[in-house]
């Protein structure tokens, strides 16, 4: 009997987020932790790789229009202060009663302009956040799964919207300040008619979990989260243990779990947590048996295949300084 094999999406941990955490951050309100949480998030000035290279941070074109739409708000409020010297009450009913009346086109492009500054910021600059284009792509069920959402639950339809964006970006978690959406999770019933508006399409809602910024707000919460969500998800693939590792020649030896074996030619993954949550990985084919494929350190009994082998890595591996000992096997796509 062999485990499923692990695959790419299966080290990757994707956060889905919501409009309100981006205009917290471009405002610098840290109330809620959402400046901090995206700041872990930014690429390294050096390595020009982000900090959290497991974890990504998505969102779709329909959340940064929703983002828009507020910004363009918040700059037409602070215009008729600064420009009519309306009150922040009357300036804000305006806002509400008859947007940008008054506001000639010019302005309206002044407005544009500072508004892709911000998400330029986000998407380019500091290469936060992955943008996915869905709307008018060739999405299959994205407008007849939405139709499902809002006839089976209390979600606006701006949060079905997001909420299927986050189903079809193949999030594991929805990343936001709006306690709706853990409210009507958690009320009674609420999976249940989900799951059964959804049976017809490929989509889990079950799977998706809804958390707040401020559960992210340092690497040790981000890399607990992100050890729990691997070990749920990957237990089951696991197919054997690194039970002794051999620095100085490059060699692991694995035992595999009953009814498992590693074959040369075997796509091999080697993860570990290493100092409490540090994840670390590295991935290769094992080689030919010839190569220095054996039953165990003490033999030279060279082997194609079996539950207890010591293989020789590769050269282009080098992880000396890790203690690969009691690292998880697995078969790898």
């Amino acid at each position: 009997m062999m485990k499923n094999k692990i695959g790419f999406l299966d080290f990757k941990l994707r956060l889905f987020l919501d409009t309100n955490v981006f205009i917290d951050y471009i405002q610098g309100c840290n109330k809620k932790q959402c400046v901090t949480f995206l700041n872990l998030f930014k690429k390294s000035k050096v390595r020009k790789k982000p900090k959290i290279a497991d974890v990504e941070l998505v969102t779709s074109d329909y959340v940064l229009w929703e983002f828009f739409g507020h910004c363009r708000e918040e700059l037409y409020v602070k215009w008729l202060i600064n420009k009519y010297h309306y009150g922040l009450i009357s300036a804000n009913k305006q806002c509400i009663t008859a947007n940008f009346r008054d506001v000639k086109p010019i302005q309206m492009g002044k407005f544009g302009k500072e508004i892709e500054g911000y998400r330029k910021r986000i998407f380019d600059d500091d290469a936060i956040v992955y943008l996915y284009r869905l709307i008018g792509h060739e999405n299959a069920g994205f407008s007849e799964i939405i139709d499902r959402i809002l006839q089976c639950s209390k979600f606006s339809y701006k949060d079905a919207i997001v909420l299927n964006s986050a189903y079809f970006t193949y999030a594991d978690m929805i990343v936001t300040c709006d306690e709706q959406f853990k409210e009507i999770r958690t009320e009674e019933g609420y999976l249940d008619n989900l799951k059964k508006a959804l049976s017809d399409w490929k989509v889990k809602p079950e799977k998706l979990e809804y958390r707040q910024p401020k559960e992210f707000s340092s690497l040790a919460k981000i890399r607990s989260i992100y050890k729990n969500w691997f070990m749920a998800r990957n237990k089951e693939k696991i197919i054997g243990e690194v039970v002794k590792y051999y620095p100085k020649i490059n060699v692991i030896e694995i035992k595999c779990k009953r009814g498992c074996l590693v074959t040369e030619k075997n796509s091999i993954y080697i993860a570990k947590f290493i100092g409490g949550d540090a994840f670390n990985k590295f991935g290769f084919v094992v080689p030919d048996f010839k190569s220095g494929n054996f039953k165990s350190a003490g033999t030279k009994n060279a082997v194609k295949k079996g539950t207890h082998v010591t293989i020789k890595l590769p050269s282009s591996i080098s992880y000396k300084k890790i203690n690969w000992e009691k690292g998880m096997v697995f078969l790898s796509e």
